[in-house]
């Protein structure tokens, strides 16, 4: 905030454009850094967020089924304690009823008893004391069949007092293995309700964890976000500051190249003149001096991506500086110039005009270090007399990217660089090319 504040000063008070401009820009690319930074925080919290908030989800899922088992085993335990109880019933009944069948039993065995052993003494004398006594033989023979009547019906009663005492057996103990089976159940689903209670529990920690770190993680977005927004507002205060400089900037070079114009029409005048005086006088019209001309405006990455050949017209020369030669001029061997030459002092940024790749990057004879970059459709840059190679064979390159320094290497008569545009292998006029 305070670099934004003093940057605003200088621009209030009218200092110098350039530095402020730079620093501006420079401050500017690193809140940009800053604010993407920000932003992949943002991002990345906010994708922990959603896995925490679906994590929380599934825990609850999970809770939500451990305490429903938990229920169906309450349920389950409850049936299970409903049956025990009412076979416990039966055969608290059932048993009840075999104590009193036994006691049948026993009643009938100890009159069966009595009524054998009384016949046991009395045994066939009873039949001739009837007998003897001149009893009707006709009542003697009912009373004889009414005694085996008796023995009969005791021995019957006797019988189905046993079948029905081994049927009340056979179902106390049918009772007690169903009462047994039970019992077993319901010690093992009360185990399994021990377990879905752990589970719960568990289940309902990680539900808690996961809220109380949701709450925190919504918090620090809602901080980030603050972060953000703020930084957002300084990045916009910067580049205000750098579009005003911009424009200051164009309307300077407006001026400078308003100024270089009517310089130039002066001197032409001037040699029109001259000549015309020279003329008059029988003397050779003097030799006009070559135009000076100074590059101002560097590639940046407004062409970038787009094909070269559509780039005629548009393009901006390699480095700032003046114009030491014309494409096709003679030199000073015979020969004419392929390019041009740009003057300038060393280590200073040379740009890549266009999209391209770097096909050669070394030292060549008549050329020192040299860069060759790979435009497409044919088209190649030569960039040669520099002082340091910044980029290598392969890489590839943006308009506007930074791939050497400046320098005089291979023998240059000047700092600067050389440079050239070809086709198929044929040279271009660079400034034909040029915006």
């Amino acid at each position: 905030m305070r670099r934004a504040f003093y940057l605003l000063l200088l621009l209030a008070t009218g200092a110098t454009a350039a530095p402020a401009s730079d620093a501006a820009r420079t401050q500017s690319a690193q809140k940009q850094q800053e604010l993407q930074a920000l932003h992949g925080q943002i991002d990345a919290l906010k994708k922990q967020l959603a896995n925490n908030e679906s994590s929380r989800k599934d825990a609850a899922d999970a809770l939500k089924e451990s305490e429903s088992a938990i229920s169906d085993a309450n349920r389950v335990l409850q049936d299970l304690t409903l049956k025990r109880r009412l076979t416990e019933t039966e055969l608290t009944k059932l048993e009840g009823d075999i104590a009193q069948t036994r006691l049948h039993i026993r009643g009938s065995q100890q009159r069966l008893g009595q009524l054998l052993n009384t016949r046991y003494r009395a045994g066939d004398l009873e039949a001739w004391k009837l007998l003897l006594n001149q009893q009707d033989p006709n009542d003697v023979s009912r009373t004889l069949a009414y005694y085996r009547y008796l023995v009969d019906a005791q021995q019957k009663l006797a019988g189905q007092l046993q079948h029905q005492l081994d049927q009340l057996n056979q179902l106390a103990d049918d009772i007690r293995n169903r009462n047994a089976e039970l019992q077993a159940l319901a010690r093992a689903k009360a185990q399994e309700k021990q377990q879905l209670v752990g589970e719960q529990q568990a289940h309902a920690t990680l539900v808690h964890q996961l809220s109380r770190q949701i709450s925190n993680q919504r918090d620090q977005i809602q901080k980030l976000a603050a972060d953000e927004k703020r930084l957002t507002q300084l990045v916009d205060r910067l580049n205000a500051i750098i579009k005003e400089q911009a424009r200051r900037q164009a309307q300077e070079r407006a001026r400078a190249a308003e100024r270089r114009k009517q310089q130039a029409a002066k001197e032409a005048k001037q040699a029109a003149l001259a000549a015309a005086r020279a003329k008059a006088a029988g003397a050779p019209p003097p030799t006009p001096a070559p135009t000076v001309r100074v590059n101002d405006e560097v590639p940046d990455a407004s062409l970038d991506g787009k094909a070269f050949a559509s780039l005629k017209g548009k393009l901006h020369l390699p480095i700032r500086g003046e114009v030491l030669n014309r494409f096709g001029a003679l030199r000073a061997e015979g020969t004419s110039w392929k390019g041009i030459t740009l003057r300038a002092n060393s280590g200073q940024p040379v740009h890549a005009i266009a999209t391209g790749r770097v096909i050669f990057a070394d030292w060549l004879r008549g050329f020192g270090n040299m860069i060759i970059v790979d435009h497409g459709g044919g088209y190649l840059s030569l960039y040669s007399g520099c002082e340091s190679l910044l980029k290598r064979v392969g890489d590839e390159i943006k308009a506007g990217d930074t791939i050497a320094t400046t320098g005089n290497s291979g023998g240059m008569a000047d700092s600067g660089l050389y440079f050239e545009i070809r086709q198929n292998g044929r040279p271009l006029d660079p400034l034909a090319w040029a915006g």
